[in-house]
């Protein structure tokens, strides 16, 4: 009781309001009583830098929602002067007994944390985590760090600095420790494929002291190394000059280290030249962003995937100023700029569509076109541009040439859809030879070496449109499906992800699936002739929109039926003409892909790679917009102004 008593002492309530931010699909959870809505934000203990930093983050989103909507928001600011998981527990139940609306905490126990937060849950109360997980509790996300990708970018930094071979040696805590093998592991890959050798990797136990005498040890054993790794920061802490082996093979032999963690030390150690590379956690954001996504989940329903990936900061001498800044004015909200701006003060990404003339590859260009508009606004003395770089038609040997182009033009980036997976190889690898990192959208060359793929996930695109199809049409009822052409890699998954949804719907049967390969006459005869064969269909579902180009009253059969007899139809892809057939009544649902983001995704992705040494999977989730006749509308807008800035309205408001 003594320790709650204390706690109340040191909480800080703070007001926020809260603005609508992306709207989810499911319905809200919660609603605050009072027109107060009061998040509990708990870190694993109080006085540390980082969770105050969160703390910082915290109120900073309270403050900016705060003025946006008009409802109060409080964060309140809980936690035990020690990391302990018992004191924790009581935390957790003071804001259970407090009538929080959410809560965000950072568990001290995996374990420890799964009885409490489940308990919050049962009474109601949405609870995430961050910085450090309860897999198995309710909690409905965890927001953090992937570990193995910032392993990743440290090893980018190390090459960056030191070249493509030498010895390098890496410093860890605790040996076996989940994080901090992660980080090594993506570390290891990084430099996969290089004449770099780990020669040492030591343990400090997340002992500082510990970590001098290892990193000490290890520089006389092997006075030839070229570069460290700390895995973490354990032996900074002991202040400069602890190490004086590693400080004069720094600052006099060449040697070069990059570590986890962007704390105000280790920037220091930046700024005189001791560390060359930091890869930070985004402490800061663990306040901020758990403050939107609660306060979003919670009155707009949104929901997340199991992990949230809470981003990396990539710190080096160009930026560092910027990063120390931003931790004495404990403000990030400002973008930190590039870790190695471009020498001319100009990026500029070659962004390559399989042909012109496409409004899918133009509405592309105008998200580029816009990207570079912010983008040039953003970043002092850098200037952004989208090359909007094509052929009139869908030809590999002239997109070939294109990137050809691309590459004598001197671009900094390039991103493609390429016409040909293995005709793009070449011309792909070929740019990266010469220096120009390459990413693909839409349409992949996975053979090739481009750093990363964006595009939409076609199997859950096919499982979005099957739930449409049973929203519109019930649970029972005869389907048929118009592909394209048969064995398409894509179109076969949304097929696939379709068929697996409406499985659990047995009274659902799918009694035809026809193909048109591509050709939008065929489609419409294929069309006509099943709905002849079947007077007693229910549903349709339109793989792509092929026969929709043939325009209204090209389909009388399909037609007639959805608009008098109840026929319900869902279709791939966003595009006008289909906007315009779901306010008519002929389609219920559509499935679309970001063309916006192809272009205005793609640019950001490739600044931050060819910048910041960002690394990104080897193929990154483009998501799916979802229209009704409930959003319609919106979408139209959207297109009519090229602007898909705004979130779309939700497909099932009443949810």
């Amino acid at each position: 009781m003594k320790s709650l008593l204390r706690l109340v002492n040191v909480l800080v309530l703070v007001m926020m309001v809260a603005s609508p931010l992306a709207v989810g699909d499911g319905a809200p959870v919660a609603k605050a009583q009072d027109d107060t809505f009061t998040l509990a934000w708990i870190p694993k203990s109080l006085n540390n830098p980082v969770f105050e930093l969160g703390r910082d983050g915290c109120m900073a989103a309270a403050a900016e929602l705060t003025a946006s909507t008009g409802q109060t928001v409080e964060c309140l600011y809980l936690g035990s002067v020690n990391s302990d998981m018992a004191e924790q527990a009581r935390v957790i139940e003071d804001a259970i007994s407090q009538g929080v609306d959410a809560i965000g905490v950072s568990c001290n126990d995996p374990d420890g944390c799964v009885d409490p937060i489940n308990a919050a849950i049962d009474a109601g109360i949405p609870v995430m985590t961050w910085d450090s997980d309860s897999p198995e509790s309710n909690r409905i996300t965890y927001l953090g760090v992937d570990n193995y990708t910032g392993g990743v970018a440290a090893a980018n930094l190390l090459i960056k600095e030191m070249g493509t071979s030498g010895k390098v040696a890496l410093l860890t805590g605790v040996p076996g420790a989940f994080n901090l093998e992660e980080r090594i592991r993506g570390f290891k890959d990084g430099i996969a494929g290089t004449d770099i050798e780990i020669v040492a990797t030591v343990a400090c136990n997340d002992d500082i002291n510990l970590g001098v005498q290892v990193v000490e040890e290890t520089m006389l054993a092997n006075p030839d190394l070229n570069g460290w790794f700390f895995v973490g920061l354990w032996p900074v802490f002991a202040g400069q000059g602890a190490m004086p082996q590693f400080e004069d093979a720094v600052l006099n032999n060449g040697l070069k280290a990059v570590a986890f963690d962007t704390l105000p030390v280790e920037l220091e150690w930046v700024q005189d030249g001791l560390l060359h590379g930091l890869v930070g956690q985004k402490y800061w954001g663990w306040g901020y962003d758990t403050v939107y996504m609660l306060y979003d989940h919670v009155t707009n329903g949104t929901t997340y995937a199991d992990w949230t990936d809470s981003g990396m900061d990539i710190v080096s001498i160009n930026n560092v100023e910027a990063m120390a800044a931003a931790w004495e004015n404990a403000d990030f909200t400002q973008p930190l700029p590039p870790a190695y701006p471009p020498e001319d003060g100009k990026f500029t990404l070659a962004w390559i569509p399989k042909s012109l003339n496409n409004p899918v590859f133009e509405l592309g260009r105008d998200g580029c076109m816009k990207a570079a508009e912010e983008m040039s606004g953003l970043y002092e003395g850098v200037e952004v541009e989208c090359l909007y770089l094509g052929s009139v038609n869908s030809d590999m040997a002239e997109q070939a040439r294109v990137i050809e182009d691309a590459i004598s033009q001197g671009v900094d980036a390039i991103g493609v859809s390429c016409n040909d997976p293995d005709g793009c190889v070449d011309p792909i690898n070929a740019a990266i030879d010469a220096g120009i990192p390459v990413m693909t959208w839409d349409s992949d060359s996975p053979e090739s070496n481009r750093f990363t793929y964006l595009g939409v996930d076609n199997y859950t695109g096919g499982w979005a449109a099957g739930e449409l199809l049973v929203k519109a049409m019930g649970e029972e009822g005869k389907v048929a499906l118009l592909t394209g052409v048969p064995g398409a890699f894509n179109l076969e998954e949304r097929i696939r992800g379709f068929k697996d949804y409406v499985a659990q719907y047995p009274g659902i049967e799918i009694v035809a699936t026809v193909a048109c390969n591509d050709d939008i006459n065929l489609g419409v005869q294929v069309v006509e002739e099943t709905m002849l064969a079947n007077p007693d269909l229910n549903g349709w579902f339109f793989v792509g929109l092929w026969p929709v180009f043939a325009g209204q009253g090209a389909m009388p059969l399909f037609e007639e039926a959805a608009l008098n007899n109840g026929l319900k139809a869902v279709a791939f892809d966003t595009l006008p003409v289909e906007l315009e057939w779901v306010q008519d009544g002929l389609l219920h649902g559509l499935v679309g892909q970001k063309y916006w983001g192809w272009g205005y995704d793609t640019l950001h992705m490739a600044f931050s790679h060819a910048l910041n040494l960002y690394p990104y999977p080897d193929w990154s989730d483009s998501g799916m917009d979802i229209v009704t006749i409930n959003n319609v509308d919106a979408m139209a807008q959207a297109w009519e102004t090229s602007d898909f800035t705004q979130p779309l309205p939700p497909a099932f408001p009443e949810e």
